[in-house]
């Protein structure tokens, strides 16, 4: 069965019907055939339906829908910038790895503005697509351009990775029903005076036993670990 999470849906007379160039790819690439089971999901509902071709024109008749309910705890990444595919490849992994939203910021160490980033954000989006269609999401995480103090404002529980904190991330106990942030830093880390700044707005600073991890695989592991625990 294909399930596809888009942002939004047309529906018409109990029937999903689907853009020219969505079609070609689900005729063409997927090759559906009539009867074809199909997944949509939108908004934090989800729809089955079943393919009818009607003069080569696709059109999904709704069988039935359900809303999602999605987890109590929001996470949220918020990503340093830094080589664009290692951008791509965390927020392919940090959807998902089940984050509900994403901030890129910079950093000390960022080599990468973010006007660049700015440039890059169709392509974003349509990666959080995909990986939330893969992931069978009941929603499209959304992303953020931000500044590092505007980040540090957000109301949760703010989490750093650092790799030489003495505080493992398994010392964490989430509260239910409450943000968690997640800050990952670029290529090279933290600096001592962004590190310094954490620790004087009380946030949690936190190490995993693991080796030092390229930033996209970190967003991976932390994610899926708070997600697991939320």
């Amino acid at each position: 069965m294909i399930y596809l999470v888009r942002e939004e849906l047309i529906i018409q007379d109990g029937y999903i019907f689907v853009s020219n160039d969505e079609a070609r790819y689900l005729l063409k690439v997927r090759r559906l055939k009539n009867g074809a089971e199909v997944t949509f999901c939108s908004n934090g509902k989800t729809y089955f339906t079943e393919l009818e071709i009607n003069k080569k024109v696709p059109c999904f008749k709704i069988v039935k829908e359900k809303d999602v309910t999605g987890p109590s705890t929001r996470i949220i990444v918020a990503i340093a910038t830094g080589d664009v595919n290692a951008i791509e490849e965390s927020i392919r992994n940090g959807v998902e790895a089940g984050a509900d939203e994403f901030y890129i910021f910079r950093t000390d160490l960022s080599n990468t503005c973010l006007t660049v980033i700015e440039k890059k954000m169709k392509r974003l989006n349509t990666i959080v697509v995909s990986a939330a269609s893969q992931s069978r999401r009941g929603h499209l995480p959304e992303i953020n351009i931000s500044s590092f103090d505007e980040i540090a404002e957000l109301e949760g529980d703010h989490i750093v990775l650092h790799p030489y904190s003495a505080n493992n991330i398994v010392q964490y106990k989430p509260s239910p029903d409450r943000k968690i942030i997640l800050w990952i830093g670029p290529e090279g880390g933290f600096t001592q005076r962004e590190i310094d700044k954490f620790r004087s707005k009380k946030f949690n600073i936190f190490s995993i036993k693991v080796p030092i991890l390229r930033m996209e695989n970190a967003v991976t592991v932390l994610t899926a670990f708070i997600r697991n625990m939320s």
